[in-house]
């Protein structure tokens, strides 16, 4: 099971003196970037990573900051804040002060920086190395910025902003994983900037590091600024092959914190229903009506299970719910089915239903009628699973590992389930076309 990833504290207190005018009424997260403030940008592409939560670490025009990214739940995150106070603390001081809301453990980030990088892999990186520090570097070779980092391929020899070398051709990324301990050592309420705490952890020998293959992106000046807008207008908010592996990592994810134990007490159920001669009826609205009507087939002809679909009678369910009601045209059409003891009922749903915020109203009405008949409920859900959640005999709940796409996850895997479902050794009877031809 893939574990929570590590907060992330962003440092968003700089002053942008390099951006004026355009920071002279505007904190430089505030920026606008191809349309939208940079915190914008940088929020989604983290939540796009897998980070779920991010302190933000204020100072110049920080009210504004807070203002606009609220609780952080419009991008995908649990956004928290800890400001310097009249007194700027630097970069490092800033994380000192922000410790008792990070945790143990930690990404830093500058609140200038946008790195689409794999920042679960820096991660396991760092838990990896036994340090209690990590520096992301770069090959840059003074492309983008001036290098400041020597590397060797496994260790930082030297790292100095402001004495370079030319043996240095990597630089810092911008993006560090560090334990709490590190910063503890500091005294609260003073001025240290994180260049120099990475510079004495790398003189005491307990700086690990870890080269990144993307380029990064930064709002430091008005050049970066311009490279970064049209990076994002060409590539739509990130490159689309970085959105098209984030998006099957997180199906990775799914696939492995599936409820295995769910599964195969729905397959039993759905064994003893036919074996007692019970009936399947699936219940499904939008995509999970098309769900019913494809499972239908499926349970019928490859489990050997006698299965209905409310949805498939566009007839009788456009005159139910014109002429009842929408809330009770699942109820009744179970009525009129005559649902008994022996059969089962199957949910298809990314809520599964809520009563009291009137959500999927025909889903609560038929499963409290068939939990009155005594008949077993199955679901396959997404969220926390809702109503179906609460009443099933067995349900499997698709985990959310992103919130902006719990929808799409949700149907994607309950066909997979239900694949698995009548493919599962307790239900086959019969081979699927293409595996039968010999």
């Amino acid at each position: 099971m893939t574990t929570a990833m590590l907060p992330v504290a962003i440092l968003a207190g700089g002053l942008g003196t390099r951006l004026r005018p355009l920071t002279d009424k505007l904190p430089k997260s505030l920026v606008p970037v191809a349309g939208e403030p940079f915190l914008a940008h940088q929020l989604r592409l983290l939540a796009r990573a897998g980070i779920e939560r991010v302190v933000l670490c204020l100072g110049y025009r920080g009210e504004q900051i807070r203002e606009f990214a609220g609780d952080g739940r419009r991008f995908g995150l649990q956004v928290e804040y800890s400001e310097d106070g009249p007194t700027p603390l630097g970069t490092a001081g800033a994380v000192r002060k922000a410790l008792p809301l990070l945790g143990p453990h930690f990404f830093v980030l500058y609140g200038d920086s946008y790195l689409p990088c794999d920042y679960r892999q820096v991660e396991q990186a760092f838990f990896a190395c036994g340090q209690p520090a990590l520096m992301t570097v770069y090959r840059n070779e003074d492309r983008w910025d001036r290098s400041n980092v020597e590397f060797d391929g496994c260790r930082i020899l030297a790292y100095d902003k402001k004495n370079r070398t030319p043996r240095m051709r990597h630089i810092d990324y911008g993006l560090g994983v560090f334990a709490a301990s590190v910063f503890e050592e500091l005294p609260a309420g003073t001025f240290c900037d994180l260049a120099d705490l990475y510079r004495q952890l790398l003189a005491a020998g307990r700086l690990a590091a870890f080269e990144v293959s993307q380029r990064f992106y930064h709002i430091g000046d008005r050049q970066a600024l311009e490279e970064l807008e049209a990076w994002l207008r060409t590539s739509r908010e990130g490159n689309t092959v970085e959105f098209v592996e984030q998006y099957l990592s997180e199906a990775r994810e799914i696939l492995d914190r599936l409820d295995r134990a769910s599964i195969e007490r729905m397959a039993q159920l759905l064994a003893e229903t036919r074996a007692a001669g019970g009936r399947l009826f699936i219940l499904g609205v939008g995509g999970g009506a098309a769900h019913a009507s494809h499972a239908v087939n499926d349970f019928r002809k490859l489990a050997g299970i006698e299965a209905y679909a409310p949805t498939d009678n566009v007839s009788e369910l456009t005159a139910r719910t014109n002429d009842e009601g929408w809330a009770t045209v699942f109820e009744s059409w179970l009525r009129t089915s005559r649902l008994r003891a022996e059969d089962a009922v199957l949910v298809f749903s990314v809520g599964g239903g809520d009563a009291e915020r009137n959500v999927s109203p025909n889903l609560v009405a038929a499963l409290r009628y068939a939990r009155a008949v005594g008949a077993r409920v199955l679901g396959i859900v997404g969220r926390d699973g809702g109503y179906t959640a609460q009443v099933a005999d067995a349900c499997v709940i698709i985990p959310t590992v992103h919130p902006s796409r719990v929808t799409p996850h949700t149907e994607a895997f309950q066909a997979l389930v239900w694949h698995l479902l009548v493919s599962h050794p307790s239900l086959k009877q019969a081979e699927t076309k293409w595996e039968s031809v010999r």
